[in-house]
């Protein structure tokens, strides 16, 4: 899925690709005496960061499968653990307080307070902004779940017959949880960098895209009557910091 904010991007970088389109039909006339709006200087811009976006274009669909594979991996956690309760609670010889254990480890995994209400998820967009009191990131819930997995582990009877509630498949759900939670780091380290660089161009730098192009723009406006069609195409491209 492309963010909105990624379109944004793009369309800062279309825009400057358009202005130097006008720039070009204008000939002699566009002689800036700023050697930073030069044209040439102007289409090294546009090629640099037409360049840095198809490097984020390249590295972001690696994120977004990883972080749709996380999803998938962790959307039944939720509906396994109320079926894992029934099992825990059939258990021979188990007790209230050890059922009550297991309960205070499944609100944690569900995100829910004692009584059923909902607490707040995670912020979770690349740098995974932890929340110590939902306790709702995947590393959390990989925890609790490790937790929930040692619970049944020293629980003397607890030995379903039925593959799914046995601890040796919640292990390995468990492993799973890990995996997918690390591809999703993995597939970001290089999405930041090229997003970094990226930013770095188009906003960050002294002589950045948006400020560049903008007074370019400004200059236009000086050598361009204001009832001109030239004038009223280019008054429309705009350029915006994300």
């Amino acid at each position: 899925m492309t963010s909105k904010t990624e379109t944004g991007h793009a369309k800062n970088i279309a825009n400057a690709g358009l202005l130097n389109t006008y720039i070009i039909q204008l000939g002699t006339l566009y002689k800036p005496s700023n050697p930073d709006l030069e044209l040439d200087k102007l289409q090294a811009f546009y090629n640099d960061a037409f360049s840095a976006q198809q490097k984020v274009n390249t590295a972001l669909p690696p994120y977004t499968l990883a972080v749709d594979k996380r999803e998938a991996v962790f959307a039944p956690v939720s509906k396994k653990i109320t079926k894992l309760r029934k099992a825990y609670k059939a258990t021979q010889d188990v007790s209230q307080a050890q059922l009550e254990d297991f309960m205070t480890i499944a609100r944690r995994l569900k995100g829910l307070r004692k009584g059923g209400t909902a607490i707040s998820p995670d912020s979770e967009e690349g740098t995974q902004t932890q929340n110590s009191v939902s306790q709702m990131s995947y590393d959390q819930r990989t925890n609790n779940f490790g937790q929930l997995i040692e619970l049944l582990q020293n629980t003397p009877n607890y030995a379903p017959n039925e593959t799914e509630y046995q601890v040796k498949t919640l292990q390995d759900e468990k492993d799973k949880m890990l995996q997918v939670t690390q591809a999703v780091a993995d597939t970001f380290i290089p999405l930041g960098i090229a997003r970094g660089a990226r930013n770095k161009i188009m906003y960050q730098d002294l002589n950045n895209l948006v400020d560049t192009f903008n007074k370019s723009k400004d200059y236009l406006f000086t050598i361009l009557e204001s009832n001109s069609p030239q004038y009223k195409a280019i008054s429309k491209i705009k350029f915006r910091k994300a």
